[in-house]
């Protein structure tokens, strides 16, 4: 059976067949392309909300840098997948995972270590050529933590809290934002509570895989994630009023809370599901997705408008 576009796009499963139809969708696999967006939507929270009190950049160099950014991401997707491949672990998973393209064989390790290379180097020069020399640390670091996780054997045993730890990258991302337009205020207090309000949104989604992490137990992990889900909440008001949004964008985020408590609930009552999991986990990154745009959308109205 053939896999869906939207499993190829997210890296779940691979394509079949051994054209150049099978090829390109292994690219885009490998690349989790689906993924891209997240990148950039970080790091034009940093860039967006820094251009309210920062001299604007010219569209086209905020979009490469953008781009950029999400690139950078996609390079440590594929260092994710070629461990996964070495180590034997999507083999010994069987379908969907045995149907990537490292294991199929329609694209080589050597054609993937190629990609990264070559994005890397691209990512890193718009960072230090086209931006400054603080973007290029950021994305240095972002990478250098991004690979850490991805594809070093001591990691790979992650605990319910390691896990979640791994997803303050997304904090470094958004500092590249921040790092594009202002480069000074890296350090400041509203860089910090740009940073923590996305890295806690990432902290607040579900795990669908927190079943088999530990020391928390299946309750432990779906209580982790109301506690910073409030937390959340708190901050988003804080993040509203450091940087004086407008509070109509925020009104309607925080009414999808209902949903989220709804799914929440239903964890709790069928905590050793793992499909109860899953659904807590979709959720969450939807309103994940949501939060970042409604902050892109709340930044951009007060620089344009």
């Amino acid at each position: 059976m053939d896999s869906s576009l939207l499993d190829i796009g997210f890296g779940v499963a691979g394509p079949t067949g051994q054209g150049l139809k099978a090829k390109v969708l292994a690219i885009l696999c490998v690349h989790r392309v689906l993924w891209f967006p997240w990148g950039f939507l970080c790091a034009s929270t940093g860039a967006l909300l820094f251009m309210i009190h920062a001299p604007l950049l010219p569209p086209w160099k905020l979009i490469v840098g953008l781009l950029a950014a999400g690139l950078l991401t996609r390079v440590i997707s594929q260092a994710d997948m070629l461990y996964d491949w070495w180590s034997g672990e999507d083999e010994r998973l069987g379908p969907p995972n045995s149907t990537l393209p490292l294991i199929t064989g329609i694209l080589s390790p050597k054609t993937i270590i190629s990609f990264m290379v070559i994005e890397t180097i691209l990512c890193l020069g718009v960072a230090l050529f086209l931006f400054n020399s603080t973007c290029f640390f950021v994305a240095v670091l972002m990478l250098t933590w991004g690979l850490t996780y991805s594809a070093s054997p001591p990691f790979k045993r992650m605990t319910e809290l390691q896990r979640r730890i791994y997803r303050s990258l997304s904090g470094l991302m958004v500092l590249g934002g921040i790092a594009m337009v202002a480069p000074e205020r890296i350090f400041s207090w509203d860089a910090f509570v740009a940073t923590l309000a996305v890295i806690i949104g990432c902290l607040a989604y579900h795990d669908k895989d927190s079943m088999r992490f530990t020391p928390l137990t299946p309750k432990g992990t779906i209580s982790f994630t109301i506690f910073m889900s409030l937390f959340e909440y708190l901050w988003l008001i804080l993040l509203w009023q450091t940087f004086s949004l407008n509070w109509v964008f925020l009104i309607p985020y925080l009414v999808l809370v209902v949903f989220k408590i709804r799914a929440i609930s239903h964890g709790y009552a069928h905590s050793g599901e793992h499909e109860a999991h899953i659904k807590l986990t979709h959720v969450g990154v939807i309103n994940y997705t949501i939060m970042l745009v409604m902050i892109n959308i709340s930044a951009a109205y007060s620089i344009y408008i």
